[in-house]
């Protein structure tokens, strides 16, 4: 579990060390539902270092901090950040192989207030799209729990950004199929 208060400290480390990046996993979620539990691990778009080019500087921040590192499934820097009694693993992305965040989405991320410190997250709308763009089998099944989420109105979502949202995309009616599929009246 990763709570607010832990990913403000961490996050505030990251700000402080020059780090730009865009929140947009499952914590955009959590955060729009009001939830103490932000998810088992918190997932940024890198935009700066650069993730290829100044790897090193992932490294660095965390053997500074005290924190491990390791790798996500893409092979970019995953990093375990320990706060007072908590563990916050955060797994840095880029647009990689088949892992793909449309520029438009990062640019229209919005800011929120987390613990006092400022951070970009893209729109709910977005984090779903991405999820049915990736289509694997635990995606799938998060989609259905943000569906059923949606009817049972726990979740409010603007259905037309998600159709224009999936628009970014080449397999626009692939992933409108896979949100259908998964309970969002589209």
């Amino acid at each position: 579990m990763v709570s607010a208060n832990a990913l403000a400290l961490v996050v505030r480390k990251l700000l402080d060390s020059g780090f730009k990046f865009t929140v947009i996993g499952g914590t955009v979620v959590e955060l729009e539902l009001g939830s103490r539990d932000l998810g088992d691990d918190v997932d940024l778009f890198a935009e700066s270092p650069d993730l290829l080019v100044e790897e090193d500087a992932y490294r660095e921040l965390a053997e500074r901090e005290g924190w491990s590192v390791g790798q996500t499934w893409l092979g970019t820097p995953r990093i375990i950040a320990r706060v007072e009694t908590e563990e916050v693993p955060i797994e840095f992305y880029d647009n990689l192989y088949d892992f793909y965040v449309p520029k438009s989405m990062l640019d229209r991320a919005r800011r929120v207030n987390i613990g006092g410190v400022r951070v970009k997250l893209v729109h709910v709308e977005d984090h779903i799209v991405l999820k049915a763009n990736a289509g694997r089998d635990k995606d799938l099944e998060r989609l259905r729990e943000l569906a059923n989420l949606y009817r049972r109105g726990k979740l409010k979502l603007d259905l037309d950004s998600i159709r224009e949202a999936a628009k970014e995309f080449e397999d626009e009616a692939v992933i409108l199929r896979r949100l259908r599929d998964s309970g969002f009246p589209l």
